[in-house]
């Protein structure tokens, strides 16, 4: 059988009905032989009783008539301007939605430089033809023939062909 000390820390769940089955039989069959803890649990329920009658006659003292309406004017006083109001809408939001709001970022850049990179004007092979400048020589390279092209702008282009090794 479980002592006293096992027995105290189990009187408030067991006057307050929380107290588990099973453990309930064994702390009632120890109630029936230790007067010292039935006496305890009387103080209990003479204490909680106590406290009872103090809050009811506390609140029955307490005026609440007009209660609301001083609450809310009180809050239309306190209420903030948008000038303050702002800069902590703008910290709860990032706190809160930062990596969402990063992400749609992420995503409205790439797409930005992919339509940049659509609609940019493309130079065409007229627009290099049209300088004078450019200059294109036939090479023999051994084994494949190519040319080298060169491009205002000191680029140089190497083409080579693969054809003269399909041929041998």
């Amino acid at each position: 059988m479980k002592g006293c000390g096992d027995i105290v820390p189990l009187l408030g769940p067991l006057r307050d009905g929380a107290l588990a089955g099973d453990d309930r039989g064994w702390v009632e069959d120890h109630l029936r032989g230790c007067a010292s803890c039935r006496d305890r649990l009387a103080f209990l329920s003479a204490q909680g009783q106590a406290l009872r009658e103090a809050l009811v006659a506390r609140a029955a003292r307490v005026d609440l008539s007009g209660f609301a309406d001083r609450v809310l004017a009180r809050a239309g006083q306190d209420r903030a301007s948008a000038a303050e109001r702002t800069p902590v809408w703008a910290r709860e939001m990032w706190w809160f939605h930062g990596r969402a709001i990063g992400a749609v970022t992420g995503v409205a850049l790439a797409a930005c430089a992919a339509l940049a990179v659509v609609f940019s004007p493309a130079q065409t092979e007229e627009v290099l033809l049209a300088d004078n400048s450019l200059q294109i020589e036939a090479v023999d390279f051994g084994t494949r023939e190519g040319a080298v092209l060169q491009l205002p702008g000191q680029t140089t282009v190497i083409w080579m062909s693969d054809d003269r090794e399909a041929q041998q």
